[in-house]
């Protein structure tokens, strides 16, 4: 059964003061559900919830290796994403591929959506622990490896699922820069025609949780699979039950077919292998992601919602959604 976070329900009280004055009990929470949710706090700016999490975590950081295009609000608040609201964001541990991912995620809403666009959560110890034996232990003896292909300065990718420029990722324009941040994280950055780049590195699949020892599904397969937004969007089609759903599920049939013709896997702006560089059979990531969807919690956000998350083992995503929203997003880690 999907866990729900820990709850924690206004009575009229500031943010800043309850934790203060609960720090014990925002903790415990957070060990045993794997996310927190303070309703009701009156959060309605950027400064102020940035405030908040530096409260709940003061190692708060503002280095974004990750693949979902942001746009910096405060020095370490970002908007959550700005992927089109029909675009599935598949459930996944943050920065997951990287060697010192954050501990800590903190999200704000300060537009809830008319329709759709929660942002469910999901404990993927409890995935790990529902995966068939045989997959999880293919997984966890081979690895993973990721290939991420990011344009070079003014360019433009030829599929649907573009990773912005590298140059935007990596806030400069100085290859040397770029090469010494990927040195820092454990990538290998391979300079493209064009001035594109080719980012990989192999990574466990399975994290152990530094605190309650319980092993973790950690890593983007799920995510960075050719078949992965098709077969996210047959789960989110059921789940929403409109016609725009039924369309993209179709649309996204006929692009994995049109990039499957052109384009070689390792050219494709997100893909993932075995870390022996065997390819991953899309049953496999079907019975992933209808395992997470097994252990999916979704509720609808509320204007002022806060929610933390322990990214050691809780996932998250965003469902596709209809008129205005914004959600924040700030994160915590050691390095």
């Amino acid at each position: 059964m999907p866990s729900e976070p820990y709850i924690i329900q206004s009575e009229n009280s500031q943010l800043n003061d309850y934790i203060s004055a609960h720090k014990e009990e925002i903790a415990q929470g957070l060990a045993e559900k794997g996310a927190v949710l303070f309703r009701g706090f009156g959060i309605k700016d950027a400064q102020s919830f940035e405030d908040a999490a530096k409260l709940l975590d003061p190692e708060l950081k503002n280095d974004y290796l990750g693949t979902s295009p942001r746009n910096k609000i405060s020095e370490y608040v970002f908007s959550a994403s700005e992927l089109p609201p029909h675009y599935p964001i598949m459930q996944h541990c943050e920065m997951s591929f990287l060697p010192h991912a954050p501990r800590k995620l903190f999200f704000w809403c300060k537009i809830a959506p008319e329709t759709g666009g929660e942002t469910p959560i999901c404990d993927f110890s409890a995935v790990y622990r529902d995966l068939n034996p045989a997959i999880r232990a293919e997984f966890e003896s081979k690895g993973v490896t990721t290939i991420r292909n990011y344009s070079g300065p003014g360019e433009k990718g030829k599929s649907v699922k573009q990773l912005k420029p590298w140059p935007e990722m990596f806030l400069t324009t100085d290859k040397a820069k770029v090469e010494a941040v990927c040195k820092e994280h454990e990538l290998e950055a391979v300079w493209l025609k064009n001035d594109s780049l080719r980012l990989i590195n192999t990574r466990p699949a399975v994290l152990t949780h530094p605190v309650s020892g319980q092993k973790v599904w950690f890593n983007h397969t799920q995510v960075f699979h050719s078949a992965a937004a098709r077969l996210e969007y047959a789960h989110i089609s059921a789940y929403q039950k409109n016609l725009r759903g039924l369309g993209l599920n179709v649309f996204l049939k006929l692009n994995d077919l049109w990039e499957s013709a052109t384009q070689k896997p390792e050219e494709r702006a997100m893909h993932v292998t075995f870390g022996n560089g065997e390819l991953i059979p899309d049953s496999y990531v079907a019975h992933i992601i209808d395992v997470i969807w097994k252990n999916l919690y979704i509720s609808p956000w509320k204007e002022g919602d806060v929610i933390m998350i322990d990214n050691y083992r809780t996932a998250h995503g965003r469902l596709p959604y209809s008129g205005p929203r914004e959600v924040n997003v700030c994160w915590a880690s050691d390095k």
